[in-house]
């Protein structure tokens, strides 16, 4: 308790959440402008922000519990993120700075709906559910997967007639591939509706 009572504890629960999620480097991340034309490294580092403040707010202003964590019906967001993700009425005088607690859509909820984790774990032009499921297995669940071989596929190319499902189900038809594949793809299918 005596550690979490010092002052310099909420900036480093910020940098280890940032840490431990995978999200320090998404304000650099090579994001296409033409998929995601919003995306400016400004929103990048408003989301990895977002997310340090909102687990350093939930551990020392919260329950301090994972179920919050998990299932919490806002964050803290400025304007920009606010814009992102469709939140009207914030108060028009807040800076980029700025960062105060806003509803979330339903499909937000928690940290796992946070656009810095979606945006981390995902590649410059589409989704991945294969990052976010492995992002779930590695980072939350603590289990460790090999190299994928050298002759492994890479990502499917983007289809407007078919499904991410449908794209990926190499992994799950190739005996080689569904290995680890059945272990990770249906947790990143969940990511999908964003």
């Amino acid at each position: 308790r005596r550690l979490l009572d010092d002052p310099r504890a909420r900036e480093l629960l910020g940098t280890f959440a940032a840490q431990w999620l995978g999200i320090e480097s998404i304000a650099v991340a090579d994001k296409s402008t033409v998929t995601y034309p919003e995306w400016q490294p400004a929103l990048g580092a408003a989301m990895a922000e977002e997310t340090r403040r909102f687990v350093t707010h939930v551990v020392f202003d919260g329950s301090g519990s994972f179920d919050e964590l998990l299932t919490a019906d806002y964050s803290l967001v400025n304007p920009a993120l606010a814009s992102h993700y469709g939140i009207a009425g914030l108060d028009p005088g807040l800076g980029d700075q700025d960062f105060v607690e806003a509803q979330l859509p339903p499909e937000r909820a928690g940290i796992l709906g946070h656009a810095s984790l979606l945006a981390s774990y995902a590649h410059s032009d589409q989704s991945s559910p294969v990052r976010r499921g492995l992002f779930v297995r590695q980072r939350l669940l603590c289990q460790q997967f090999g190299t994928p071989p050298p002759n492994a596929g890479g990502v499917p190319e983007v289809d407007p007639n078919a499904t991410t499902r449908e794209r990926f189900r190499q992994h799950s038809s190739d005996p080689n591939c569904s290995i680890c594949h059945q272990f990770i793809d249906e947790l990143g299918f969940g990511f999908e509706r964003f």
